[in-house]
């Protein structure tokens, strides 16, 4: 039987949990009630695991609909997901889209479908900018950053002074798929999520390290600036098979080379 979840704790009020691919979800507990941000990959039962961390009811919040952040959405009824994003989680959570991403990798392509998550059926509830939840001397905040895709959420984590950007800013932001922004558009998203830098001390991710120096968005802006002034480097690379363009030098792997955190991976079409 795989293992489907680790977990580790970051604070007292904050736990990172891995799902068998690795990709990391939160969770984080106040007095009254807890929140886990991001379902993972529909793999193996995510509330059963999480009831093991926390006795506290829990709801959930989505960051974006993609196959490796909302497939285990259908687990709880109090489940919140920015609406722009439906059309991106009905695609990302249909068998055949499931099926095709756990047979790239190894840990999952053996896994029988009857052990997949069932698909969210009842409505999400709307997760919104600005959007505020108190768990109990601990409150989250949604803060509405499209790029990636449409609905694209960070979540403020206030009194831990921590900020979840997710796939929203990165080391390798993907502006390739065809619900994502432009460059023009998603720098204003940008510029907008800089307006709370002064309500954070540390970033967490969900792939990775799954944590950057604050000094990644500015390095994600800096590359926005340069391709729509024509001034990256546009090397050509590719991702997952997409022929797409890399602001700045990367080596195999889709990292920089000159080691500093933030780049773009961006087609053709969105450098406008």
């Amino acid at each position: 039987m795989p293992i489907f979840f680790t977990s580790e704790k970051l604070t007292e009020r904050v736990t990172r949990i891995y799902d068998i691919l690795g990709v990391a979800l939160y969770l984080v507990e106040g007095e009254d009630r807890a929140c886990v941000i991001d379902t993972g990959h529909g793999l193996g039962n995510l509330r059963e695991y999480v009831e093991t961390l926390t006795k506290k009811p829990v709801f959930v919040l989505l960051t974006h609909g993609h196959v490796d952040h909302a497939n285990g959405a259908a687990l709880w009824e109090e489940t919140y997901m920015n609406l722009k994003d439906l059309e991106v989680y009905r695609e990302h959570s249909s068998f055949a889209m499931r099926r095709a991403h756990y047979l790239e990798h190894e840990e999952t392509k053996a896994i029988p479908a009857e052990e997949y998550m069932p698909v969210r059926t009842k409505e999400f509830l709307p997760l919104e900018d600005k959007q505020t939840f108190d768990l109990g001397g601990v409150t989250l905040q949604a803060i509405a950053a499209p790029g990636h895709t449409p609905g694209m959420m960070m979540i403020l984590i206030r009194e831990e002074r921590m900020i979840l950007f997710g796939d929203g800013c990165g080391l390798e932001v993907l502006l390739c798929f065809e619900s994502s922004s432009p460059v023009s558009a998603y720098l204003e998203t940008l510029l907008y999520v800089k307006t709370y830098e002064g309500e954070y001390d540390r970033i967490l991710r969900n792939h990775g390290s799954c944590e950057s120096p604050k000094e990644l968005l500015n390095n994600v802006i800096e590359c926005c600036t340069d391709i729509l002034a024509g001034k990256d480097e546009a090397q050509k690379t590719s991702f997952r098979d997409i022929p797409v363009l890399s602001a700045r030098p990367v080596d195999e792997r889709n990292r920089r080379l000159d080691g500093r955190q933030g780049n773009i991976l961006y087609t053709e079409e969105k450098r406008c």
